[in-house]
């Protein structure tokens, strides 16, 4: 696999015919990345900025000049401006990864020398606005969330030729600082009240626009709006038949952790029912550099919809929390992280909610990996756990790394005494495992390795235990496969039926 993927970084969206693509494996340094300029009529390609050692990724400006270079080394990062493709670099800025200091190019406004950057305010990710031009790098503060970071890339107004707000990846939520378009946001929210509103494209003019409308009972409606005509028209919908009257509540909520530290979580309940004493999924996220949200989530309105409780906890070292909570995560894994999801467990058994003989601990990836650190060290908690794509060995993890240009960072983000990643993996403590288990991997998985639920497997059968594994065919580490997400989630539902209820 290539060190880094090719990416386009400019759709050049005054010349139909090109965009630039960042590439690896051309010029004199080929692991490293190149700009091209792709003719989309024939194919052809013209070089625009060469490869340079250690440089990652460029980012244009407005006016289509590769203007930033982002560097990493190890564990260090360094962003490089430049007037233009082979014109002399100055260093901007230059921090270690995971640390408080960092600052991230997100692109130019209109003016040449205005440039936007991710960094830290209050302990809060948050966007700044600096000027080049100024030898200080003043960073002036844009936009920020009161106890919570702020993600995304850009949204650039070619009517106003101005940036107005950025897009949430994540959510896909569209938050405006331009007073026109919070003024428009606002119109939809009075509209569509109890829905996450999120613009996903405008028309040329802006005046028309596509939104997506969304909540934890609603799998999502795309809407037609016509800003002229005062028209909101529905126009499709994410999963038709799965309508808000079939659907359950989810409720959010916090625990404490035995540290005291506050956790967010979720619980959604079965439809119709009394939230007491219930069967119930724990269901931590992958990442782990991720979270849960209150919003639509098919994997737990399908086990809510078969009679289970459903928790979803963003446990330390979840995204979103600010930089002291992320960091609370490094080099965690099995430790804080794992109490988190053991305290939230235990937390709905004294309230009511959780029928203590009837637990099971559901996760992909990461969330795989603490479903099986959870039955191997709180054998008296749970009563199964399905692991699906999930990490088994975390200093194999590390390791299988050691060839690619991030392992430096993998190492200070997971760790790199390998005898306790070791120890704070489910291979080394499948002893300890003694409820059914379940795992389910791609054979093409290009984040988690196959070998990882292949390893448990033997080990867990090799000793006795009861374990079921199915290995799916080309599958990838997302269930992208229709078939697959169909398959996975008829194993899990005959599995929680026979072990669980």
């Amino acid at each position: 696999m290539p060190q880094i993927q090719s990416n386009i970084i400019d759709y050049l969206p005054n010349d139909e015919k090109h965009i630039l693509l960042g590439i690896n494996g051309l010029g004199n340094k080929p692991q490293y990345e190149s700009v091209i300029q792709v003719n989309l009529n024939n194919g052809n390609v013209r070089f625009k900025q060469p490869a340079e050692s250690n440089i990652t990724d460029w980012v244009t400006d407005r006016q289509n000049r590769i203007r930033i270079g982002i560097y990493r080394k190890d564990t260090q990062y360094r962003i490089y401006e430049q007037a233009d493709a082979h014109k002399d670099r100055r260093l901007l800025w230059e921090f270690e990864a995971f640390e408080e200091d960092q600052v991230w190019p997100m692109g130019f406004a209109e003016d040449k020398d205005i440039l936007y950057v991710q960094a830290y305010h209050e302990g809060y990710e948050a966007i700044f606005k600096v000027n080049l031009q100024d030898p200080k790098l003043t960073k002036e503060l844009v936009f920020s969330k009161e106890f919570s970071d702020v993600n995304g890339s850009l949204i650039y107004s070619k009517l106003k030729k101005k940036v107005i707000g950025i897009d949430d990846g994540d959510e896909s939520e569209y938050t405006f600082w331009d007073k026109e378009y919070i003024g428009l946001a606002n119109g939809l929210n009075k509209a569509l009240p109890d829905y996450r509103n999120y613009i996903t494209q405008f028309s040329e003019n802006e005046r028309r626009y596509i939104v997506y409308s969304t909540n934890a009972k609603e799998a999502g409606i795309y809407f037609f709006g016509d800003r002229d005509a005062g028209q909101l028209l529905p126009i499709a919908y994410r999963y038709k038949q799965l309508s808000p009257d079939v659907l359950a509540d989810t409720e959010t909520l916090t625990y404490q952790a035995r540290d005291g530290l506050d956790i967010q979580a979720f619980l959604t309940t079965p439809k119709g029912q009394e939230a007491k004493n219930l069967p119930t999924i724990i269901f931590p996220h992958g990442g782990p550099i991720s979270y849960d949200s209150n919003s639509f989530d098919y994997w737990t309105q399908f086990f809510a919809n078969r009679g289970y409780a459903v928790l979803r906890m963003n446990f330390r070292g979840s995204a979103g929390y600010g930089y002291d909570f992320m960091k609370a995560g490094l080099k965690n894994w099995g430790l804080d992280m794992q109490n988190d999801v053991e305290d939230g467990t235990r937390w709905l058994i004294e309230r009511g909610t959780a029928d203590p003989n009837k637990i099971c601990i559901v996760g992909a990836s990461y969330g795989g990996y603490a479903a099986l650190m959870g039955v191997a060290t709180t054998q008296d908690l749970y009563q199964c756990a399905v692991s699906v794509a999930g990490v088994t060995d975390i200093e194999y993890l590390v390791k299988s790394s050691r060839r690619y240009t991030n392992f430096e960072i993998v190492k200070k983000q997971i760790g790199d005494d390998y005898d306790a990643l070791y120890e704070r993996s489910p291979l080394s403590k499948a002893k300890d495992i003694n409820v059914p288990v379940l795992l389910i991997h791609g054979d093409k998985d290009r984040v988690v390795r196959v070998q990882h639920s292949e390893d448990m497997f033997d080990e867990l059968e090799d000793l006795n235990k009861p374990v079921e594994y199915i290995e799916l065919e080309n599958g990838d580490h997302y269930l992208s496969n229709n078939k697959h997400r169909i398959n996975t989630f008829m194993a899990i539902e005959a599995f929680l039926q026979k072990n669980l209820l």
